[in-house]
């Protein structure tokens, strides 16, 4: 399964991504890490190509968070920074 974890989040902003997350997918469980203020939103698809980087990228903007995608089983990710070059980095 896929996670999306969005990270260096201030706690104020932490409702409204929420909220715009769970517009394209709704129900989610989401927990908050306030030792790393990471949010995080489990089982958001099957595999990485399903996952809208278009929305996570938006996030990303507006609240000023990074977003890293991970699929748990192959310990892949994509990672986006939001202050860096417009680039999803791939490990």
């Amino acid at each position: 399964m896929i996670t999306v974890s969005f990270y260096t989040i201030d706690e104020l902003s932490i409702k409204r991504i929420i909220d715009r997350f769970n517009v394209d997918y709704p129900n989610l469980m989401n927990a908050y890490n306030s030792e790393e203020e990471e949010l995080i939103f489990k089982n958001v698809a099957e595999n990485m190509e399903d996952v809208d980087t278009f929305l996570c990228e938006e996030i990303c903007h507006e609240f000023e968070v990074c977003c890293c995608i991970q699929d748990e089983q192959s310990a892949s990710s994509k990672n986006y920074y939001y202050d860096e070059e417009d680039e999803w980095f791939y490990k």
